[in-house]
């Protein structure tokens, strides 16, 4: 039989470890309205069927937002440091980009 010693105090670290930022990105858009937006994937978590329900979000709350599909860029093009990444996401006016979408 356990004796109780009372409340005990948990510290709790996430598994995946820190994040360091390593490079300095671009500040954040004030708002989406107006803007054109990209959506990026690896296709490796059911993008057809989480970027859609994304894309419905956005344009419920920035309906003057235009959304370039992902399937609209290559597929494996998640890397936003891939030069012809840059290069696609400059063609098509992309004023932000949705990279990926994760569990």
């Amino acid at each position: 039989m356990s004796k109780d010693h009372g409340p005990v105090t948990l510290e709790v670290y996430s598994p995946a470890g820190a994040v360091d930022a390593q490079s300095r990105y671009a500040p954040r858009l004030a708002s989406l309205e107006g803007k054109t937006l990209g959506e990026l994937s690896d296709g490796m978590f059911e993008s057809q069927t989480t970027f859609p329900r994304i894309r419905e979000l956005l344009r419920s709350r920035y309906p003057t937002a235009k959304i370039i599909p992902w399937t609209e860029f290559p597929n494996g093009l998640h890397t936003i440091d891939d030069e012809e990444v840059a290069r696609l996401i400059k063609q098509k006016g992309c004023d932000a980009v949705i990279v990926g979408n994760a569990a």
